[in-house]
């Protein structure tokens, strides 16, 4: 009798034991988002165009219930191996399906390089806007307007239309795939003074008025710099002659340009 008893209430004490363990991972698994399902990740930087290989890609595992349509799973890296990214990608970011070009590598569509809610929009500039050739797809750019100031009829006005700007395309050139020096050069006789910019349906609006309204110029930015800078002044004919605003700005320096000139200074040491 205390036998049976004994077994029966060692039996039972197994059985809850399993259940407990069963209730706590599934308390565990609500907690956490649920099971963990892999998917794809950059192990490193990639630039726009540039094509994903395996030693490029990694696995992670993200709960079920972030789990996401967009996201690439680990089962269907042999599918993007080879197809060229359509945004900069940094290392640790997981990848999704929308940073895909899904054109083929001789070609890449203008609008397969659009996020979803951004447009494309292609300004005429000047010569020195196109940086002798040397702007390409990828950089980034801030947009000024120099145009009569309204109300008044001779009055010129300089003012920073846009900042940190994503470069779709330089005439025909989109980026892409490395190039032969042949291949290159074509690729630099096709840039022209149109360069096909990245921006939202108000920013649009915004560069559309301003073409008709006065000269557009594009200024470079290092690509890491995404920052937006307030309470930029305008800058009139006064602006130009005046010390005081002159000086002013000289001594409004960045950080990055001090750096550059104390580096140099030490080298000619």
């Amino acid at each position: 009798m205390n036998r049976t008893a004994l077994i029966a209430g060692f039996a039972v004490a197994i059985v809850g034991v399993g259940l407990f363990a069963l209730y706590m991972r599934r308390f565990e698994n609500e907690a956490t988002g649920g099971e963990p399902v892999e998917v794809l990740m950059i192990t490193s930087d990639l630039s726009i165009g540039e094509p994903l290989t395996a030693q490029k890609l990694g696995t992670r595992g993200i709960p079920q219930a972030y789990l996401e349509d967009r996201h690439v799973l680990a089962r269907d890296q042999e599918r993007v191996l080879g197809i060229r990214v359509s945004n900069g990608l940094r290392a640790n970011q997981s990848l999704l399906w929308t940073d895909l070009a899904t054109t083929s590598s001789e070609r890449r569509d203008l609008s397969t390089l659009l996020r979803e809610g951004m447009r494309a929009m292609t300004v005429r500039t000047g010569q020195t806007s196109a940086f002798g050739g040397l702007l390409r797809a990828g950089d980034r750019v801030d947009v000024l307007l120099t145009a009569t100031r309204p109300g008044t009829e001779s009055e010129r006005v300089t003012i920073p239309l846009l900042q940190n700007v994503l470069v779709l395309a330089v005439g025909a050139d989109t980026g892409g795939p490395d190039q032969s020096d042949r291949e290159e050069a074509a690729a630099a006789e096709r840039r022209g003074r149109d360069v096909s910019l990245a921006v939202t349906l108000d920013q649009a609006t915004m560069l559309s008025h301003a073409r008709d309204r006065g000269v557009i110029q594009l200024v470079l930015r290092n690509p890491d710099d995404v920052g937006i800078i307030e309470g930029v002044p305008e800058t009139t004919d006064t602006d130009l002659i005046e010390a005081e605003v002159r000086r002013t700005r000289n001594v409004t320096r960045t950080p990055t340009v001090e750096a550059i000139e104390r580096v140099g200074s030490n080298g000619r040491r």
